[in-house]
């Protein structure tokens, strides 16, 4: 990948010698770090922001009244750990907090939820059925809220900043079925 980034900036470069937009490099190189702040500065305080939201709701214990709520789900869904609730917890907690869109904050949740499936499983070299499974869930699941996309969209001053949500709740709901689907298809063919 880093040659490729190098062959793009150097052919840029060259391009830009060749017809004499010489000054076209020079704002780049002059506005690049303040564009790269303006950025990332407001993104970093919607991140901290729905971070200590998910840390509120951890502490008002609606995170374990979802988790509890999705038990009897991912039971069905995770047959091989459905006894193990410490790593259906983590899976619930992945689930839902991904819901909300704080990917940041479920990924040490959902690290600790394959560490506990691997306990499980009886060929260390291969994914489970539930690790699979987790992966489908966790790359396709449910979005209902996704707070990086809000942040982007209003730091580039969208006339309509959630205007997109119910096209992300209806694509990641249909992608969640279609994997769940073909996950489930795949794992009772055999």
């Amino acid at each position: 990948m880093n040659i490729i980034w190098l062959s793009i900036i150097c052919l840029t470069t060259l391009y830009c010698i060749k017809t004499g937009n010489i000054d076209c490099i020079n704002q780049v190189f002059v506005n690049v770090g303040k564009e790269t702040f303006d950025f990332v500065i407001p993104l970093l305080c919607s991140v901290a922001f729905w971070n200590g939201v998910l840390y509120v709701a951890r502490d008002a214990k609606i995170i374990a009244f979802l988790e509890k709520l999705a038990h009897p789900i991912l039971k069905r869904l995770f047959p091989d750990i459905k006894e193990d609730n410490e790593t259906l917890g983590y899976v619930a907690s992945n689930v839902i907090v991904n819901m909300v869109g704080l990917g940041s904050a479920a990924t040490p949740v959902g690290l600790k939820a394959m560490q506990g499936m691997q306990k499980h499983n009886p060929n260390k070299d291969e994914a489970t059925r539930s690790m699979i499974t987790f992966l489908v869930l966790n790359t396709a699941g449910v979005t209902l809220l996704n707070t990086t996309v809000i942040a982007i969209r209003s730091t580039f001053h969208s006339t309509n900043v959630t205007g997109f949500i119910p096209y992300a709740i209806l694509a990641t709901t249909f992608a969640s079925f279609v994997g769940l689907l073909i996950d489930r298809w795949w794992n009772y063919r055999d």
